[in-house]
């Protein structure tokens, strides 16, 4: 009886997890940006542990540093259902911080009716496809800039 319990138990909590989707939904998450019914997204920096967390290890961030002239990565994932739609809330890591214009892109998508031909129309092709927990998730790859990570030139400028 008491192996049946902690089996049931291990079962009903595997379960739980493989029906979140990708992305857990959290109440009062201050990452989530909601902007109304079916729009919202999230915005994660990069040294979080989140977006490593939720399997999004293979997005293209790379932080501004001296030996790239300041130059980094951003990274936008947006997953898919099987239907080509926006399945759930798109994740947008950042390292310095969130570019207006990358935000206003997200706030055009809408879970469950975008579908793939409208993301590509906004953001163009993605620079990886893979698939992520049974989605098919699409990164877009942002370039920034840092000028407090230049490297000095020989007279110390």
């Amino acid at each position: 009886m008491k192996r049946l319990i902690i089996l049931s138990a291990f079962l009903a909590l595997g379960l739980a997890d493989s029906f979140a989707g990708l992305v857990p939904r959290l109440p009062n998450d201050p990452d989530l940006v909601v902007l109304g019914r079916h729009r919202e997204y999230y915005m994660v920096p990069s040294d979080s542990g989140k977006w490593w967390h939720w399997g999004l290890v293979r997005a293209p961030v790379e932080e501004p540093r001296m030996f790239t002239q300041g130059f980094g990565d951003d990274a936008i994932a947006i997953p898919f259902d099987a239907s080509g739609r926006v399945a759930f809330a798109p994740v947008y890591i950042y390292t310095i911080k969130p570019e207006g214009w990358q935000r206003l892109r997200l706030a055009a998508l809408f879970e469950g009716v975008t579908a793939q031909a409208d993301v590509r129309a906004l953001f163009g092709r993605p620079t990886i496809q893979t698939r992520v927990r049974g989605y098919e998730v699409w990164y877009y790859e942002i370039r920034v800039y840092n000028p407090f990570e230049e490297f000095p030139d020989i007279r110390g400028r």
